[in-house]
């Protein structure tokens, strides 16, 4: 890819409005919040199963009387087997808060088959080189269908997006500035291509397809494996020890390797983490990147994702940053993994508390994830080093 590669997303060339059905809008801040349908569910390797599914969280969220400081939680002393976890709504502003000059892009080069370096624009193709086989599951960005790659049998995932859905960016290949969608590129930049199958926390993107009505993403699909929403369905929940050394660690050296390549995922929750039993230890691998976006200097002024797992400034400020909003979010994961369902609205108002049944290193660890204050939550970097993880 050509080192002149721009990135852009605003109104005019970027990005519209999902083709999801969506509810009336919320005013949050200065801007203009839809509260869409939710995602479904996608399990990678088998068909979807009928889960129980809860309303979106209301888009306006009150905080009465919530200090960063000096704030004390009632722990509950008594742990029942926690209910059922249920999907969790998304909502997208679509708003543009991505320059061109606010990340340079990768200058790294993959094989012939990187979908960076060709525009694919013939279904006849897509269909010569790969097999479409049952849905996995449909959500407000798209439907994801499992399939194969013809010559070798690989196991792909199949992503067709409606092209009013796409989110795109200007893209400078062999001096043509070609249109290419947002999320593809932000996979090449944390997964690579083709040539870097397997060897990334993100699943790679293997081609990519403009077929005029609707752009196809081809990305790797691990077999076998389960999301982990299903994975804690099956569990309730997990011993410390499960989620410390088959997740949670694994999620936080993810996401600083997003975060060094550019990237903020946005929405990482337990439907966008797959657990790949193909070998003996399962892995976490991370998926949809429909609302990811560049990292940036200055704070984001309109939220991406799910509404349930909305760091608290962006109710007291409007505003939000890359780091300690992915330090709440993983704190929000490492709640539902050892304890039960979890939600910013309920947890602000002290409805759901920290579990004293948990170990003081969990205990302390879910309070610096979970510090309503930004400046007081633990960086990346710092939970990493966290006694909970020795």
């Amino acid at each position: 890819m050509d080192e002149k590669t721009l990135y852009s997303l605003d109104s005019e060339n970027g990005s519209k409005s999902s083709g999801s059905t969506t509810e009336p809008n919320y005013c949050m801040g200065d801007c203009r919040v839809t509260r869409n349908k939710r995602k479904a569910s996608i399990n990678y390797s088998e068909p979807p199963r009928k889960r129980q599914r809860c309303a979106s969280e209301p888009a306006e969220v009150p905080v009465e009387d919530v200090t960063a400081k000096g704030t004390k939680r009632k722990a509950s002393t008594q742990r029942g087997p926690p209910p059922k976890r249920r999907r969790t709504g998304t909502y997208d502003t679509n708003a543009g808060e991505v320059s061109p000059s606010s990340c340079s892009p990768s200058t790294s080069r993959q094989n012939n088959e990187t979908p960076s370096c060709s525009v694919r624009t013939s279904r006849e193709k897509f269909e010569a080189k790969y097999l479409q086989l049952l849905k996995l599951g449909k959500g407000g960005q798209g439907t994801v269908y499992a399939g194969e790659r013809k010559t070798d049998n690989l196991p792909v995932a199949i992503k067709r997006i409606p092209k009013a859905a796409v989110k795109t960016g200007p893209v400078v290949i062999n001096g043509k500035t070609h249109m290419v969608p947002l999320e593809g590129l932000l996979m090449l930049r944390v997964a690579g291509g083709a040539g870097s199958l397997g060897k990334h926390a993100a699943v790679s993107l293997l081609d990519w397809y403009d077929l005029g009505t609707e752009v196809l993403l081809v990305m790797e699909r691990p077999v076998p494996c389960e999301d982990l929403l299903a994975y804690l369905d099956k569990n309730l929940f997990l011993r410390e020890d499960q989620a410390k050394k088959n997740i949670m660690k694994q999620l936080v050296e993810a996401a600083i390797k997003m975060h060094s390549c550019g990237v903020f995922h946005r929405d990482i929750k337990a439907e966008n983490v797959l657990v790949d039993f193909s070998s003996d230890v399962p892995r976490v691998r991370i998926v949809d990147f429909g609302s990811a976006c560049l990292v940036t200097e200055i704070p984001h002024k309109s939220f991406c994702g799910t509404t349930a797992y909305i760091p608290p400034e962006f109710f007291r400020l409007s505003t939000y940053e890359a780091g300690p909003s992915t330090v709440w979010q993983l704190g929000a994961l490492l709640y539902e993994l050892v304890d039960s369902h979890f939600t910013t609205r309920k947890f602000l108002r002290k409805k759901i508390t920290i579990n004293t049944m948990l170990s003081k290193d969990c205990q302390d660890l879910l309070k610096v994830c979970l510090a309503v204050n930004p400046q007081e939550r633990g960086t990346l970097e710092q939970i990493l080093l966290h006694p909970w993880f020795s």
